[in-house]
């Protein structure tokens, strides 16, 4: 029978109260997890079985598509790097069962120690996606009372009791990746969010006393999801708090379309540079309506609502004048919260940041501007005490492999110019 909501609270507030206390905090692990890159193919979005988009195939990720190139992956370490970010679709893990889910699960095991002979620790992301919708966080997150949340519960509890037998600092376990929730205001996402977090450490914390766990804020993980989380009750448990990054969405996801039209990005606004005023606005505006002018696919209504979507995110976007400064006035931020509840610097990770970038057959940010970027974000962070994880390492929009001079892709291969701009040291 699902415990009710005062239930799983009371359950969570007594397990706290046998958490190390002050003097013991020391033992928090960060030092593993400075400078990383999330891979998002291992192990997400898993094969559905034909005819039935609801239920996963016994042995979901063993397509190409999940195999991690071994070159890139060294080329990863040595180009000092320390840590991966591992995303995990979590519906198989919670769907399959018997030896299904002890086969999907020695996966994870073999995956991580690959990542380990190469001296990198891992992040174990729980990282629902909407591919089977009940899996979604939307769905997880729905009723703090019902069988899902329960099974999800489980399910951290479970890797939670894998992962303990790594070497201490090595394997982080993150509860759960950007939660968000349907249709709800920002004060209710903070509030539900916050019990199911504290749900969700306890079950984790009773199955692995040491294992570090990262946290997160409510609301998709942002800067303001984290200013508004309470972190009083994991203070002196061995925890680590995230936040992401991608701002202005305008610019990190400029030649996307995401098919809604409110949304701040679109094929045709692109070349906008970073910072804001590096280029002049009539040579933008000039390029995007050359860009409209010649998309054959498009009628002339169709030109004029795109022309004017790009001119409206064009306009947003000088107006917003993004620069290092309004960079660095975020990241103070969080520096904030992290003082003001007496956090050290080292345990928050900017876990998500990345911008699109130019490959064949898409259209994303100039080299320079997106090297200026993620230049600005990563000193920051570094100077900030934060440690960080680029996303998607060898995805083909926002990827760090190296882009050759015909556009293609080397799977092998980091980009040296892009590690360059990084803040690397330690």
């Amino acid at each position: 029978m699902p415990m009710t909501r005062r239930e799983f609270l009371s359950a969570s507030a007594a397990a706290l109260l046998t958490l190390p206390s002050g003097g013991e905090a020391a033992t928090i692990s960060t030092a593993n997890f400075r400078r990383g890159g999330s891979i998002h193919s291992m192990m997400n979005w898993g094969t559905l079985r034909d005819g039935d988009p609801q239920h996963y195939v016994p042995r979901p990720f063993e397509t190409p598509r999940n195999d991690f190139p071994a070159a890139f992956t060294r080329d990863f370490a040595r180009s000092g790097f320390d840590f991966i970010r591992l995303t995990l679709d979590v519906g198989p893990f919670m769907q399959l069962q018997g030896a299904d889910r002890q086969a999907l699960e020695r996966k994870l095991i073999d995956n991580i120690g690959l990542f380990h002979d190469l001296g990198l620790a891992v992040i174990v992301d729980c990282h629902p996606v909407e591919q089977v919708p009940t899996y979604s966080p939307q769905s997880i997150l729905n009723d703090l009372e019902g069988p899902l949340f329960v099974e999800y519960t489980s399910m951290i509890g479970r890797l939670a009791t894998l992962l303990a037998d790594f070497p201490p600092g090595r394997v982080a376990l993150e509860l759960m990746n950007e939660p968000t929730m349907r249709d709800t205001s920002h004060r209710t996402q903070v509030k539900v969010w916050g019990a199911a977090q504290l749900v969700l450490h306890d079950a984790a914390r009773r199955a692995a006393v040491d294992l570090p766990l990262l946290l997160t804020g409510a609301d998709y993980g942002g800067i303001s999801g984290l200013r508004d989380l309470d972190p009083s009750p994991f203070i002196d448990s061995n925890t680590l708090f995230s936040f992401h990054y991608y701002m202005p969405l305008s610019f990190t996801h400029q030649g996307t379309d995401f098919g809604v039209p409110d949304a701040p990005a679109s094929p045709y606004a692109v070349g906008l540079p970073y910072p804001y005023d590096a280029v002049p606005p009539k040579d933008i505006a000039a390029a995007i309506e050359e860009r409209i002018a010649a998309d054959t696919k498009l009628d002339a209504a169709g030109k004029d609502v795109a022309r004017s979507d790009a001119r409206r995110i064009l306009a947003g976007f000088l107006s917003d004048a993004w620069n290092r400064a309004r960079i660095e006035s975020d990241f103070a931020r969080v520096g904030a919260w992290a003082d003001r509840n007496g956090i050290a610097r080292h345990r928050i990770i900017l876990g998500e940041f990345a911008a699109t970038r130019r490959v064949a057959g898409f259209t994303g940010a100039d080299t320079p501007s997106r090297l200026r970027w993620l230049s600005d974000v990563t000193h920051l962070a570094q100077a900030g005490g934060f440690g960080w994880a680029l996303w998607g390492i060898n995805g083909r929009d926002m990827g760090i492999d190296k882009v050759l001079d015909n556009g293609q892709i080397d799977p092998d291969m980091v980009d040296p110019e892009l590690v360059a701009a990084l803040a690397m040291s330690a």
